[in-house]
């Protein structure tokens, strides 16, 4: 399965532009823990230095969720963060936060989660949810951890059907996931590259990984029309994330000599009537120790949408969601 020592991350500044006067801006993390403790400064993978409205942080084979929850929430609430809500299943774990201003209007909050490991028996594998209103949009996040090893493309789709279709909200402006307004996806997909791992490795090395783009599973099942449907990602340009030797930048050496992929990704859907423009920026890297956390992401605060940038370690995209002016707020729900 795609456990690992070494955490790995994918990062997403969204910015859906519209026609509308306002816009806010998303920041999505997902990052696979390794079943490791927080170490050195998680500031740097919240995005705090182009301060976003909403912040998204999803994790997977969390050692302690407590101890992940904790620091995460004395970073935020001291930056002027509330917590919208968090939802647990198992190891996996998914917490949104909002700046003060805007929960006012933040409404209809839910959440829900389904199970997907051993038979749907299990929650070390499938997928969170937090959704709600913000201001006249409607939008769900999830954070999952589908099905692990290159052969078992089809049991992935399938959890992803299974996530998709179980899921259902106490809101008639949106009972199911589908028809939310904004849909982002974000998690440890474990959709590999369908490629001789020798050839994956000489092309990577020879920072030709995008030649490999093709034969990433999750374009493929995509293009197919048998998962993630009407999703969008924006473009790739780092070096595949998964796997690398514990406290290293190097690919797997172990007896299992796993293939490297683009296992951790954050996707959208926007709802098929709506006319967004997006732009989006991507960028994602292993992190073999905090030091090389910082330095790597040192560089992400100062990025243009329109940029392509390469950061070694991390991946993030930007787009801007559109909202209606409002007049007053609705009830506070369950903030926290």
């Amino acid at each position: 399965m795609c456990t690992s020592l070494v955490p790995r991350l994918l990062l997403l500044l969204l910015l859906i532009t519209t026609m509308t006067s306002s816009t806010l801006t998303f920041h999505f993390l997902t990052y696979n823990t390794g079943n490791t403790r927080p170490r050195g400064s998680l500031v740097p993978l919240l995005g705090l230095a182009s301060h976003p409205d909403i912040i998204s942080a999803g994790f997977e084979e969390l050692g302690d969720t407590e101890d992940w929850e904790r620091e995460i929430d004395k970073i935020l609430r001291d930056k002027g963060y509330y917590r919208i809500k968090i939802v647990t299943m198992s190891i996996m774990q998914i917490v949104v936060y909002a700046k003060k201003q805007h929960l006012p209007f933040v409404s209809h909050i839910g959440t829900e989660y389904t199970k997907t490991g051993f038979g749907g028996t299990y929650g070390n594998k499938g997928g969170t949810t937090v959704r709600f209103r913000l201001y006249d949009k409607t939008v769900a996040i999830i954070n999952s951890h589908l099905s692990a090893h290159l052969d078992n493309t089809e049991i992935r789709d399938e959890e992803y059907w299974n996530i998709m279709s179980e899921q259902d909200f106490d809101d008639m402006k949106a009972e199911h996931l589908y028809d939310h307004d904004y849909v982002f996806w974000t998690g440890d997909l474990n959709y590999r590259i369908q490629h001789d791992n020798s050839e994956v490795r000489r092309l990577v090395s020879e920072g030709r990984h995008l030649d490999l783009l093709e034969r990433d599973q999750l374009r493929q099942e995509k293009l197919a029309g048998h998962a993630f449907i009407g999703f969008h990602e924006a473009p790739i340009t780092f070096k595949p994330t998964y796997k690398f030797d514990p406290d290293t930048d190097v690919y797997d050496t172990s007896e299992k000599n796993r293939i490297p992929a683009w296992c951790d990704r954050v996707l959208w859907r926007i709802k098929a009537e709506r006319q967004e423009i997006v732009q989006a920026l991507n960028w994602g890297a292993p992190l073999s120790d905090s030091s090389s956390l910082d330095s790597s992401l040192s560089d992400l605060s100062d990025l243009d949408a329109a940029d392509n940038v390469e950061v070694d370690g991390v991946a993030c995209s930007r787009i801007k969601v559109g909202v209606d002016s409002v007049e007053g707020g609705e009830e506070e729900g369950d903030r926290k």
